[in-house]
């Protein structure tokens, strides 16, 4: 079954650059010391405005990676809610992927 998934094939800085991102988000105090060490990312709490960076940098290079562009993330917000979907976090996003396409 696994095998007939269709995912994106990630090249390594996309890859590098998720994984970095999500561990980040993983490691939020002491108990996460050793998987911290073992990724090379910092332990401890973050604050809404990093979290938010790191979330949108992770939705960026997948977005990037299905090769979906600005447009294509304008359609997919229409399926949400602005209390599922911030504005503020559609506009990060948005900015994000220019950067990386363009």
């Amino acid at each position: 079954m696994l095998e007939s998934l269709i995912i994106p094939a990630l090249d390594e800085v996309q890859y590098k650059t998720i994984a970095k991102s999500a561990a980040r988000l993983s490691v939020a105090d002491e108990r996460f010391d050793n998987f911290a060490q073992a990724v090379g990312v910092e332990v401890g709490p973050l604050d809404d405005a990093e979290r938010q960076r790191l979330r949108v940098e992770i939705d960026a290079r997948v977005a990037q990676a299905w090769d979906l562009t600005i447009d294509d993330l304008r359609l997919m917000f229409t399926d949400f809610t602005e209390k599922a979907v911030a504005p503020d976090y559609r506009a990060a996003l948005i900015d994000r992927l220019e950067d990386l396409i363009l």
